[in-house]
């Protein structure tokens, strides 16, 4: 009898294990930085005032120039990993804020890092970012943080929507002239503006086309995210692969001002964007 009642209870002892064995586990979450670094070539991306003739940037069919402005808008980010892991950047517009959208800017540093909340745990290997505002983010009506027009989104209208990147300087062989816009408003001599913007494409109007563009960029290993680790990805933008792909010349592309335009830009930004290298960072320690 005192076997049966042992072999009892142990059989009872096994059963409470196993339910709460079978109790869901809390989910754990970490972060994940994307680092954004402008560059053109292999040189650092460094602004410079614009008309300014010191031209310290050149393609490789010659054309000499400098950059004044540059910058564009990173949005639907996407984490992926080798076992099924997934983690999608929420993304929701409103009168008072923008979810989801980041506008990358050489000239605020502070833009430049794009933390990723509540990622799940587990291992990623890739990322996936849109290059622009697509359809759910132009909405007709007040739009608040980085969208908001009157705090200097750059908005173009409602078919044409956002300027998804923008690349100003000065071009030694740029054929724009000085103008002069009234009100302190000016446009100076040799200066250009490639601004590369449109989210859809209208069929009576050849002049409206889509130029948001999709990228995905394996990391070329796995990173991990817990509460205790949290990764950094190097993302570095290269101003010059989009100017060769599309063989610029600034006497005749100096003012690109509308989707139709911006289009063979648009076309060039996969080849623009790669993963640089990741970091495993522990308690604030890159490994």
């Amino acid at each position: 009898m005192k076997i049966s009642k042992i072999l009892a209870l142990l059989a009872l002892i096994v059963t409470i294990m196993s339910f709460e064995n079978d109790e869901p586990q809390p989910e754990e979450f970490g972060t994940f930085q994307l680092y954004f670094d402008n560059k053109v070539g292999a040189s650092e991306l460094t602004l410079t005032e614009p008309g300014s003739t010191n031209y310290n940037y050149e393609t490789t069919n010659g054309e000499k120039f400098n950059l004044s402005r540059f910058g564009y808008y990173v949005s639907k980010i996407k984490l992926e990993g080798p076992n099924g892991e997934l983690y999608e950047d929420e993304v929701s517009v409103s009168a008072s804020e923008s979810k989801g959208y980041y506008q990358i800017l050489e000239s605020v540093a502070s833009s430049h890092n794009v933390m990723l909340e509540n990622v799940p745990a587990g291992s990623y290997s890739k990322v996936t970012f849109t290059i622009g505002v697509a359809e759910d983010g132009v909405q007709e009506g007040a739009l608040g943080g980085v969208l908001d027009p009157a705090k200097g989104a750059w908005f173009w209208n409602w078919n044409a929507g956002y300027i998804g990147m923008a690349i100003e300087g000065t071009a030694e062989n740029s054929a724009q002239q000085y103008v002069d816009w009234g009100n302190g408003a000016e446009t100076k001599e040799k200066t250009f503006a490639v601004h590369v913007g449109g989210w859809k494409d209208v069929t009576d109007n050849e002049n409206f086309v889509n130029n948001v563009r999709t990228i995905t960029l394996d990391f070329g290993t796995t990173v991990s995210v817990s509460e205790e680790l949290s990764p950094n990805a190097h993302v570095v933008t290269d101003v010059l692969k989009l100017l060769d792909g599309v063989n610029i010349d600034f006497s005749t592309t100096y003012s690109v001002h509308a989707p139709k335009a911006g289009k063979p830009f648009a076309d060039q930004l996969a080849n623009a964007f790669v993963v640089h290298h990741v970091h495993q960072s522990s308690n604030g320690h890159d490994h």
